[in-house]
């Protein structure tokens, strides 16, 4: 398995032409660009556009639809004839708007459901309304969720690397996209805000088959060699994984 087919960058800033800086700089180390909600929302499809025309490489188009089953159907649709590869929903918009999304998907578009938001914690899905008992186990949450999911017909999930092991076991053919990815030797101290966090080989050992990378290489001095070498740590842990 080549570890860059599996390396996604999420191109969170907010210009084409930053963007496009960022493409050409990891071009050859990064198998799938992802085009989040801040640069969609700035330059629309030209993003995508861009990607596709500077790369040659996958695209991710990461708008996390969360709306009524025909609105999420229609914007699927939207994302087919853009020609991207992998399109998220949330699971929490419900039984109708997934099916809808693996309905409305053409040309070989993924769907990938989203379970829980790394950045969340047990106190967040309390907070909005989630009973003490279906929070307690941010793993069993997840894996419910992944469960309608699967009954769904989606392609994969996004979930934290803390849960990926147990969805995994569950269902082995869906897809596990992992963000919320920090190397243990990065010297860089990075303040944001994920909290289920874990390092690349942590992550492909439990069951990954995606990972997300953004800050850790957008922040680091040499982007290019922290790419690398996270790569390098891709490869060793799919190796054994293999095993």
């Amino acid at each position: 398995m080549d570890p860059a087919s599996r390396l996604i960058f999420p191109l969170d800033v907010p210009s084409l032409s930053e963007a496009r800086r960022w493409v050409k700089l990891l071009a050859g180390l990064v198998g799938v660009f992802k085009v989040g909600l801040e640069l969609f929302t700035a330059e629309g499809p030209a993003a995508v556009e861009m990607v596709r025309e500077e790369a040659g490489a996958e695209i991710f188009l990461d708008l996390k639809l969360h709306d009524i089953p025909a609105t999420v159907a229609g914007a699927v649709r939207a994302a087919s004839r853009l020609g991207v590869d992998m399109l998220t929903v949330h699971v929490s918009a419900g039984r109708g708007a997934l099916k809808e999304a693996v309905r409305a998907a053409e040309g070989g578009l993924k769907i990938l459901a989203v379970t829980l938001l790394t950045s969340l914690t047990r106190a967040d899905l309390m907070e909005v309304g989630w009973s003490p008992e279906l929070a307690r186990d941010m793993r069993e949450a997840a894996l419910r969720l992944s469960h309608l999911a699967y009954r769904c017909g989606v392609h994969g999930v996004v979930c934290s690397a803390k849960e990926v092991s147990t969805i995994k076991e569950a269902f082995p053919h869906l897809l596990t996209v992992v963000p919320g990815v920090r190397p243990d030797w990065l010297e860089e101290n990075l303040a944001d805000d994920q909290r289920r966090i874990a390092s690349p080989k942590e992550a492909v050992r439990a069951g990954a088959d995606y990972l997300v990378v953004g800050r850790p290489i957008r922040e680091a001095r040499d982007p290019r060699a922290v790419a690398q070498r996270i790569l390098e740590e891709m490869a060793q842990a799919f190796s054994e994984r293999e095993k």
